[in-house]
């Protein structure tokens, strides 16, 4: 489909849902019960690496993780560039 200037005025106003992933591992189910307050769980990446970014549970690019006023936060460091990102909106059709 192609993004005409209305189809992309009315889709920088939708409001969409940010996801950081930190790092992912494997285990078995039987270990996640086990599990109890305290315990540890070792991640893919090594520490510095930062986090990827998703919107709607595609990668969108990648940031560093800080804290800013006492939050969680990401200072992106790479992304889609937005005229990918746009159309990924309107050819998956997610808007």
């Amino acid at each position: 489909m192609e993004v005409t200037t209305k189809n992309y005025d009315s889709l920088v106003d939708t409001e969409i849902i940010v996801d950081v992933l930190l790092g992912t591992t494997t285990i078995t189910l039987k270990e996640f019960l086990n599990f109890s307050e305290g315990d540890i769980i070792t991640l893919n990446k090594l520490a510095g690496q930062g986090g990827d970014i998703y919107v709607n549970s595609r990668i969108i690019g990648t940031g560093d993780i800080i804290v800013m006023e006492e939050k969680l936060a990401v200072r992106v460091q790479d992304a889609m560039d937005s005229d990918n990102v746009v159309r990924f909106f309107f050819d998956e059709k997610e808007i």
